[in-house]
């Protein structure tokens, strides 16, 4: 959404003041209920060489977009609950169509948890419906790291949703199961290479208690993922198993499975087969400032095992922490590659900031091994005590292991001045660059200079 980098900088400056402001009612949440509602208006303008990001560019757009939001979070001893909605009227001076006003955007966010001694059920989902010719594709990525190269105009719609529960994890017999789908289509869109996909992944393990110190489990799950790509793959894949949860002693403990999973992929063009043994075994060493971890790793995809080693950190400091775990992966068609994921967050006395990387290996709908890369850089600089200057990087990149499929990659940079000019309205100005890259499309990219002002409301009971 154009402006949204934007508004995301303007509100972490007010989430700070608007967090510390209740952050000491909601440690006492135990002692009653608490509801906390919040809104925002937001309006931006937007002067952009490049705005649906093609290899040449039509010409300059003048774009002014308004965003309105709402948040509920409700706290009880028991349960939270966070929901949010938001959207966009946009008008637009383009180059390539008629100047227009339109809404866009219009997302919605749900959290639900709640945990009563050793159970516990979650749910929530996130929809969103945006402009292709606006849309980041960074500002929704899958869990692996992929994200759609979009182009082509039109329309995108995403729904992610996932619930769970485990019941009784203390007790001589546990239950847990889980379930994550997301599904993801496009409307009068002209790239080939974007196309509608689905996913769905279920799961469910039983425990049994033998001793304080030792749970032995047996569990299953189903995958199923769908494209509607020229080959038009249904993929399925099963897996089972049982294994252990062992407490060593109060710093140490051990988790193991051992299974089977099968993996079958149907195409227009035939159906591939892939099974073998699966498991995985880890170690986790507690000590004063966090974890030390330790894994191997034995899946199948469409291209047989695949073999994973990780060790992994966990640190807390006084005002930083780090979570990182970094390995290897290969299977029998590739070499060993890099894998794993890095979060880092330092909170200064008038600064923050926040980076994370990652990097997975997998197999796409064509069976191709792949490699995702996505990493971003978020930092902030109190200036004075009603500004600030941020600094929002953003990027992905996708490799593909055969050395002749489309490799694309995308960068987003965002450089903004945020001022207070009251208590509750804001106003914001800066740069925005982006960048576009794949062998089929070519290089993209495009500037844009921004000037915009916003308000938050809250209350709290």
């Amino acid at each position: 959404m154009t402006g949204a980098p934007a508004v995301g900088l303007i509100r972490f400056t007010t989430g700070a003041v608007i967090l510390s402001s209740i952050a000491a009612p909601i440690v006492h949440a135990q002692e009653a209920d608490r509801a906390v509602r919040s809104a925002f208006i937001s309006s931006d303008l937007e002067f952009n060489d490049n705005y649906d990001l093609r290899r040449d560019s039509l010409g300059n757009a003048l774009l002014w977009t308004t965003t309105l939001g709402f948040g509920l979070s409700t706290f009880t001893p028991v349960d939270r609950l966070d929901l949010s909605a938001e959207g966009s009227v946009r008008a637009a001076d383009l180059p390539s169509r008629d100047d227009d006003v339109s809404a866009d955007n219009p997302i919605v966010r749900l959290d639900y948890d709640r945990t009563i001694d050793d159970n516990n059920i979650r749910f929530g989902f996130v929809a969103q419906q945006a402009d292709v010719d606006f849309f980041d594709p960074l500002s929704d990525v899958d869990s692996d790291g992929r994200f759609d190269d979009t182009t082509g105009g039109g329309t995108r719609r995403s729904l992610r949703a996932n619930a769970g529960f485990d019941f009784n994890e203390d007790g001589p017999v546990s239950l847990g199961a889980y379930a994550r789908a997301f599904d993801i289509d496009y409307t009068d869109n002209t790239d080939p290479d974007v196309y509608d996909r689905q996913s769905f992944t279920g799961g469910a393990e039983i425990g049994f208690r033998l001793s304080q110190t030792l749970r032995f489990t047996t569990g299953g799950e189903y995958r199923r993922e769908q494209y509607e790509d020229s080959d038009n793959l249904d993929r399925e894949t099963r897996r089972a198993d049982v294994g252990i949860d062992a407490s060593i002693n109060p710093a140490l403990s051990m988790r193991g499975r051992l299974g089977y999973s099968r993996v079958e992929s149907n195409r227009d063009s035939g159906t591939t087969i892939e099974e073998g043994v699966v498991g995985d075994l880890s170690l986790i060493s507690l000590d004063k400032r966090g974890e030390t971890r330790v894994g191997g790793f034995v899946d199948v995809d469409e291209n047989g095992q695949r073999f994973t080693f990780s060790v992994g950190k966990l640190v807390n400091w006084d005002n930083a922490s780090l979570d990182a775990d970094l390995g290897v992966s290969t299977n029998e068609d590739t070499d060993l590659r890099f894998v794993g994921n890095i979060d880092y967050t330092l909170q200064g006395r008038d600064n923050e900031l926040s980076l994370g990387l990652r990097q997975s290996a997998s197999t796409d709908e064509d069976g191709r091994n792949v490699l995702y890369t996505s990493g971003r850089v978020n930092f902030i600089q109190l200036l004075t005590d009603v500004s600030s200057l941020g600094l929002a990087v953003d990027g992905g990149l996708t490799r593909y292991e055969d050395g002749a499929s489309d490799d694309s990659d995308r960068l987003n940079v965002t450089a903004q001045y945020n001022h207070a000019l009251t208590q509750d309205w804001n106003m914001n100005m800066g740069y925005r660059y982006r960048q576009a890259n794949s062998d089929s499309n070519g290089f993209r990219e495009s500037n844009a200079v921004f000037v915009g002002v916003s308000r938050d409301f809250l209350s709290a009971r």
